[in-house]
């Protein structure tokens, strides 16, 4: 037996100094074009990348200022590529790799800046990764020209009709570190946001069958303004990105408004200012994302108007992304300690946001409501004193900034 443990323990030995020595006697480099056109394969796209240094255990290898370049169909974004990154880790099939056959399982990208854009009608240019690049004007003109053939000679395949398509991407994972994610919205005008600090998390990736995620996106400002996203989705909707199902959690920690405006990149909450802290389950489905849980809102202000105390929201509702319209079917709130409800439905696609509200309150504190009240300037002026309570059935329509109470 001790003779087995010395065996094994040399062994051991001989394979860590593999790893050590190894990678420094072979020249990963000298598959740089090797590998740049099995990524651009896998990807659909152009691929540049630069000096790489290879590691046996896992097999993989490191690659220096990598670039992707933009869908050609996305013409007006041009000017940009689709991603670049400091560095990429990529991981390998181990047999393959020892018969100088490059076979990618796993991506992970440091600091990667990624352009996400969506064109006037409605496509992503993400949507194409994995695809086969479309043909040129030039190509597609060479291939509807007549090719003469001789008549003794036998009909043979046309060139290239053994030529496999680009295979879908598809990735045991896919990892992203501290990454900025910029959004150009085309079809609802929407001008280039830019987000940074996130980091993904991809496993079993194919986009034509289910595959878990994990995200978190920490915003600027004071405190921790983290955002965590963790859940399944897929199969990718080519035609319709919105319409990819999906089904997990979502939680904010110490979330300022005014940073999840400008994530958002939207008008409907100016004016507002709080830190939410909740979580709540996420859901979508045929366009239509259904979310419902708790919310805690501390500190809020409206329109400079200090509110005074806490706002908790337990609630169920769903946003069609495709109309911008949100149906509130649950909105129990407690202003401090005082209960209100709401339901109906709140238009976010124009500016002003429109909304049909209606309120109820039972024993309701005066004072509370009146405080509220007064910072969306309405039914009472900022400071007056008003005391007692009151129940309330309430409809609110219009403008959100002006509403018909």
């Amino acid at each position: 037996m001790r003779k087995l443990g010395i065996a094994v323990l040399v062994i051991i030995v001989l394979l860590v100094a593999a790893a050590l020595i190894i990678p420094h006697l072979i020249d990963i480099n000298q598959y740089h074009a090797q590998i740049q056109s099995q990524l651009q394969k896998r990807l659909g796209r152009q691929v540049t990348l630069g000096d790489m240094r290879l590691s046996l255990f896992p097999p993989s290898f490191q690659v220096q200022d990598v670039n992707i370049s933009e869908d050609p169909r996305f013409s007006f974004n041009q000017s940009r590529p689709f991603a670049t990154a400091e560095k990429l880790a990529v991981s390998v099939e181990l047999m393959p790799l020892l018969h100088k056959d490059i076979q990618v399982k796993s991506l992970e990208l440091t600091h990667p800046h990624i352009e996400l854009v969506r064109d006037a009608q409605g496509n992503w240019n993400f949507a194409t990764l994995g695809q086969e690049p479309k043909p040129s004007a030039q190509e597609e003109a060479a291939k509807k020209a007549p090719t003469p053939v001789p008549s003794q000679t036998p009909a043979q395949p046309a060139p290239g009709s053994g030529k496999q398509p680009a295979g879908q991407l598809s990735l045991a994972n896919l990892a992203i570190t501290d990454g900025q994610v910029a959004i150009t919205d085309q079809q609802k005008h929407q001008s280039r946001a830019v987000y940074d600090h996130i980091d993904l998390n991809v496993s079993d990736y194919a986009p034509d069958k289910q595959f878990n995620l994990k995200a978190a996106a920490h915003l600027p400002g004071s405190g921790k303004q983290a955002i965590f996203l963790q859940g399944k989705g897929g199969p990718i909707k080519q035609a319709d990105m919105l319409n990819t199902p999906f089904s997990g959690t979502l939680k904010l920690d110490q979330v300022a408004l005014s940073s999840v405006e400008a994530f958002l990149n939207s008008q409907a909450l100016k004016g507002i200012e709080t830190v939410i802290s909740g979580e709540t389950s996420v859901n979508n489905s045929g366009g239509k994302l259904t979310a419902g849980g708790n919310l805690k809102l501390d500190n809020p202000k409206i329109h400079n108007v200090d509110v005074g105390y806490p706002i908790t929201l337990d609630y169920d509702m769903t946003d069609d992304l495709t109309s911008d319209v949100i149906q509130i079917r649950k909105g129990n709130l407690k202003l401090g300690a005082t209960p209100v409800t709401v339901a109906g439905t709140l238009n976010t696609k124009p500016t002003p946001a429109q909304l049909d509200l209606k309120l109820t309150a039972s024993n309701a504190s005066i004072e509370e409501a009146a405080r509220l009240a007064s910072a969306f300037g309405v039914a009472f002026g900022q400071g007056m004193d008003v005391k007692g309570t009151l129940n309330a059935n309430i409809q609110a329509r219009g403008a959100s900034d002006k509403p018909a109470m």
